[in-house]
């Protein structure tokens, strides 16, 4: 690509100037524009260009930002198309997109391609004007208007309120920037608050918030106070004690002995007796006469002591 455009040293005052990072995507911007009314081959469909000009996407506007650039300074495509929507937001260019390509068109393009008498006479203060000076407080601090309306006037203020940084203005466009994305209010507010709880009050720990919560399609605050929901069931189910043999107490079992088996013959009621006392008494009498009778040992004795004595005679 050839040729060359114009910068105007009152850029120095523009909030661009102070992020390089953005300053880069706005001269990326100049240089891809096209200086002459030509028609450019889309695919299959050819679109007529004219100055000030150039086709892009995101991905294809991320490789050419991120081209030759070490790999700690590449920068996502969907951070890329933010800085890109707030610069369409402060009038420095316009988006014209369909679903395979984005028309860009830089505002006030002759401004670029004029001799620097030509641009004195003509720049206003209305033209590209983001900041002002604060002469009250001799020109050491800055009030940087920033564009709102009702609902992102909460952003604001939460920011403002929560010690997140007052003049860091480069961090709240950045941060409406999701709101223009289709990121609702309340989730935005949501990430600040989160934020705030836990002391990370930077615009770098709320972007990884966001970041993460519209990678997973989470634009509404219905949605982001689901995943919340599920993570802290899932959180303390995890903390739970599992069941299982692991956790319980073994029970104590005794071997029962044998006689136990056989209990209710040993704990059985004996049976009746429905003899008569007569015949109880005679079977007592036998059994006393038993008794009185010689064991057989007395009777063994007795017989060894005849033998012996019959011996000896």
């Amino acid at each position: 690509m050839q040729g060359w455009v114009s910068i105007h040293r009152k850029i120095m005052n523009n909030p661009v100037w102070q992020d390089p990072k953005i300053l880069k995507l706005w001269m990326l911007c100049l240089l891809e524009a096209t200086h002459k009314e030509h028609e450019q081959l889309i695919g299959k469909q050819i679109i007529k260009l004219y100055p000030g000009q150039f086709v892009t996407g995101r991905y294809a506007l991320a490789k050419a930002y991120n081209d030759g650039a070490k790999k700690s300074n590449f920068v996502p495509e969907v951070t890329l198309w933010r800085w890109l929507k707030m610069l369409e937001t402060h009038d420095f260019l316009n988006i014209k997109s369909n679903t395979k390509y984005s028309v860009i068109t830089i505002k006030n393009w002759n401004l670029y391609q004029q001799n620097e008498q030509q641009m004195n006479n003509k720049w206003s203060t209305n033209e590209q004007q983001m900041i002002t000076n604060n002469n009250g407080n001799n020109g050491n601090n800055e009030n940087k208007k920033i564009t709102t309306n009702n609902n992102t006037k909460r952003i604001i203020e939460f920011w403002d309120q929560n010690g997140f940084g007052m003049y860091n203005t480069n961090a709240k466009e950045k941060l409406l920037m999701y709101v223009d994305e289709g990121l609702e209010v309340d989730v935005v507010l949501r990430a600040l608050e989160i934020a705030s709880d836990r002391n990370k009050t930077s615009y770098a720990y709320v972007e990884t918030v966001l970041n993460d919560w519209s990678k997973r399609g989470l634009n509404t605050l219905n949605l982001v106070q689901a995943a919340e929901a599920e993570r802290e069931r899932q959180k303390q189910q995890q903390t739970k004690p599992r069941g299982g043999y692991a956790n319980k107490k073994p029970i104590r079992t005794e071997k029962l002995p044998e006689w136990w088996k056989n209990s209710e013959e040993v704990f059985k009621e004996p049976p009746k007796d429905n003899r008569s006392l007569e015949e109880k008494k005679r079977e007592i009498d036998d059994l006393l006469k038993q008794l009185d009778e010689p064991s057989i040992d007395e009777k063994k004795q007795a017989i060894e002591e005849k033998l012996k004595a019959f011996r000896e005679a």
